[in-house]
């Protein structure tokens, strides 16, 4: 099983792409799908967007992420409610700003 990782377009040259994956994190990957856009979400597997999804699909994907993220930290001590607020935050930079 592969896993793709969300990230927001933030410019597009040919065929390759500066994607925002949160936290200061960009990156220039290959475009392997068309119609891709400065401000789409895309997911990125291995270097290479492989489809555009809607912002919709990114939240229930960081949903996903964020909570076994949560649940590895709770296991490693620390509290639920700080490792929620953590996350959320990161899936507000992810997001752009924009409450999940």
């Amino acid at each position: 099983m592969c896993w793709g990782v969300p990230a927001k377009v933030l410019k597009v040259e040919g065929f390759t792409a500066l994607v925002d994956f949160g936290g200061g994190v960009e990156k220039e990957v290959l475009v392997a799908t068309s119609d891709v856009h400065s401000g789409d979400y895309v997911l990125v597997h291995a270097g290479i967007i492989v489809s555009k999804i809607r912002r919709e699909e990114v939240v229930k994907i960081l949903d996903a992420y964020k909570e076994m993220a949560v649940q590895l930290a709770v296991e490693e001590g620390l509290k639920r409610e700080d490792a929620e607020r953590y996350y959320d935050g990161i899936l507000r930079d992810i997001l752009g700003g924009e409450e999940v």
